[in-house]
């Protein structure tokens, strides 16, 4: 899939799509093949998972 058909599947700018794998391949979640950043490997899929997981988890309700 492109970066514009990820978009276009969540509902998200081609802009936003791109500052999330940047993000995803900074923090070492995901990786890109040299050529093209076109091609996305995961490394490791525990890390993967462990990111979805603190992305899906309620946020801490703030104390007052």
């Amino acid at each position: 899939m492109t970066r514009a058909e990820i978009g276009n599947y969540l509902g998200m700018t081609l802009e936003s799509v791109s500052r999330a794998l940047s993000r995803l391949a900074r923090d070492k979640v995901i990786g890109f093949a040299t050529k093209g950043r076109r091609d996305v490997q995961i490394p490791d899929v525990g890390a993967l998972s462990a990111f979805v997981q603190r992305c899906l988890a309620p946020a801490p309700a703030m104390l007052q």
